[in-house]
Formats: C-alpha cells, structure tokens, sequence
C-alpha cells in the first residue's frame, strides 16, 4: 500500500490541452491551499495506452514538476486507491461527456470508489444541455451519481440538468482557472523561458478557419499591434493548425503550459475560441474577444459571458469582429467584485465538501419510473431516432 492522501484528484491533467492542464493545477493549488495531501489519480484505462509517448508530452513534464502522480489503473483494478484516498474529487472540464468519458469506463464517475469515501464532483461539465449515451453506460452513470455526497458543475444549464435527468441537487461553481488568484498562474509564468514582448495580441485559437485568421489580422490593423499565435497543445495537431492559421511568422512553436500563461499574461489584448483562454483572460485583466466554439461545445462560453456580462466581448462568428466597433473597455472593477463574490462562493462549497463531508448529501429524487423515461428519451436522441 502507498502513502495515504487526503483527497486523490480525477480529470485530465495529463492531457496537452493548455487550459486542462491550467485548470486543474488551479484546482490541485485550491486543495493544498486547504492544508490537504493531494495524489493526482493517473488515467484510468480499458485499452492499453503508450506510457512512454504519455511521458513525453509536456503536460506530463510539468506535472511531474509539481505533483505527486499516482499509476495509471485499469479500470478493474483502480479501486486500490481506496487504500490511499480519503476523497475522491472530480475535476472540471468536459469529463461527464459521454465521447470523452467512454474511454476510462465509469472511473470519471467514481464507481470505483467504496460507500465510506467522501465522493465530490467539482465544476464538472457534460459539454452540453443532456447526458446523452447508450442505455447501459447513461444507466450506470445515473447510478453513480446518486452515490455521491457533493455534485457541483461549470455550467449552469446543468443544474437544472442534473436534476431531471439524474435526479440529483447540483450547484453552479467556478471553473478552477477562476478560483485562485491570478497569482497562482503567474508562478507559472514565471517558469516560462520566453521573451517579453511589448504591444501585441494574443491570439490562443483552438480551430483555425480563414475567418478567424481575417480577423484577427483586422484587429492587429485596428489596434495597431503585434500578433502572437498560439495553438492548440496536441504536438499531433501542430503541422496541420499552423498551416490553417496561415500565419507562420506568427505562430510560437514548442510552447509549454508556462509559455501560454506567459503569452497571456503579458499581452494587450486576446483573441481566443477557448473558454479556458477567455477565463486566462479574465484572471489576467485583459481586454479581449472570445468566439464561440460550436465544436466544443458553447454553453460554457454562454454561461461565462452571462456570469461576468461579457455580451460585447462575446462574438458568435469571426465575422462579427470586422463588423462592429471596438467594445467599450471591460470594467474590471465590477467584474472583480462579481468574481469574488461568485469565488469565495465556490470555495466555501469547495472546502464544506471536502474538509466537512456529509454522507449521502447528495438528494435523491424518488421518482424512479420518470427519470427511466427522461434517461430512455437522451438515449433514443444518443441513437438519433428521436429528436
């Protein structure tokens, strides 16, 4: 048996999504902050996976720098952590969506976890406004959700969510990357080996198009600045986005989670289609400009803009940029006082869930037949016979 923690930490820090591994490490420096033992839970997995490519990848770099790393479990075998955790805590991002959950089983729901762990879901998200999967996977999950104490999630359309189709109370949190002071991630900055630069727009664009590339070169024309390129993190995906920008004397190779923070932090304006960029951008003070990504899911950019009143700063489309007039400069003074209204919220829920655990908090709603029914209509809309 290894050493004991208080809470181990489920999610995707080990991916080379930028705002993955930043939100979690948000979350990871949230815990300690408490005074709490963190163990960051390795992927659980069905299939085989390339240890050594993981190992290489810079997300994995940085965590090994900074956190202590459990094995990767098959998902047969990672109740062990039993043995170890007191707490098991889900992280953020879109882990309770069906096409990214699929591959670690039900580990992202904790069916591993014994009835006596402390079981908390913390700013999850679904990536959309239903769970929709195939009946034996929704059913399970419905089940393992009603095993747990604490239940928060990142959007707001999923509170309401969670309790027609699950049948269980959820709240409205922060995503991590809001839940610490900016000073956290600029720690990480610090570590970057890049530069200064002075004057230019950071533009952090997951999908490249023509338009968004128009447009961001529209807007280093109008406000007269510099362009720094940033791509997404996925070493696979480098060639293929950089050629789709199409513009390569712009466009930072090689960059690592502190270069993006760095890039971010220093720059005078954002251009980004990633809501982890926009909540970078929001820590950091920035005036900026988010897109909405339909591939990714919009809701959480919604449930952002509606949070901090970001309507003029929010563009459905590129084009949308070139056609209006620059917005009125953000006022972080108001956003400030909203975000720590809306942080020391989240925190309190935070540390309640895990330094207070009430068993069975979660409310379980008695209505057995209708929540069959709600799960049976997600799963036809999975198999698109109902729309």
């Amino acid at each position: 048996m290894g050493e004991k923690y208080d809470v181990g930490i489920l999610g995707v820090w080990y991916g080379c999504n930028y705002g993955s591994i930043a939100t979690y490490y948000s979350l990871y420096c949230a815990v300690r902050d408490m005074g709490k033992s963190v163990l960051m839970v390795h992927r659980p997995w069905i299939e085989p996976f390339n240890e050594e490519e993981m190992e290489n990848r810079h997300s994995m770099k940085f965590a090994r720098k900074h956190y202590d790393i459990s094995k990767a479990y098959h998902v047969n075998e990672i109740a062990v952590l039993n043995e170890q955790c007191d707490t098991f805590l889900l992280g953020s991002d879109q882990i309770w969506k069906y096409g990214v959950t699929k591959v670690f089983g039900h580990g992202y729901f904790l069916d591993f976890a014994q009835e006596d762990k402390n079981k908390v879901a913390y700013a999850t998200s679904f990536g959309a406004d239903r769970f929709m999967a195939p009946w034996d996977y929704a059913w399970k999950a419905l089940a393992c959700m009603r095993r747990m104490n604490y239940i928060s999630v990142r959007e707001e359309v999923n509170v309401n969510m969670c309790l027609k189709q699950f049948g269980v109370e959820a709240v409205h949190t922060l995503d991590p990357i809001l839940l610490c002071e900016k000073g956290r991630l600029a720690e990480i900055a610090r570590e970057s080996a890049r530069e200064q630069k002075k004057g230019y727009i950071a533009a952090y664009v997951l999908d490249p198009t023509p338009e968004k590339t128009q447009a961001l070169l529209w807007l280093a024309e109008k406000l007269e600045k510099d362009i720094v390129v940033m791509l997404d993190g996925w070493p696979h995906l480098f060639k293929k986005n950089k050629e789709k920008m199409g513009l390569p004397e712009y466009t930072i190779s090689d960059l690592t989670i502190n270069d993006w923070i760095f890039y971010i932090e220093n720059s005078d304006f954002v251009m980004t289609d990633s809501f982890h960029g926009t909540c970078v951008a929001l820590l950091f003070e920035k005036q900026f400009y988010a897109l909405a990504n339909y591939k990714r899911g919009k809701d959480r950019f919604e449930s952002l803009a509606g949070d901090f009143g970001l309507a003029d700063h929010y563009v459905h489309s590129p084009k949308e940029i070139m056609q209006r007039e620059l917005p009125m400069p953000l006022d972080y003074n108001k956003i400030n006082a909203v975000l720590e209204e809306k942080r020391r919220y989240s925190m309190e829920w935070l540390r309640n869930a895990i330094c207070e655990p009430e068993r069975n908090h979660s409310v379980k709603v008695k209505k057995e037949k209708l929540f069959r029914l709600r799960m049976l209509k997600s799963v036809l809309r999975y198999h698109n016979i109902i729309k």
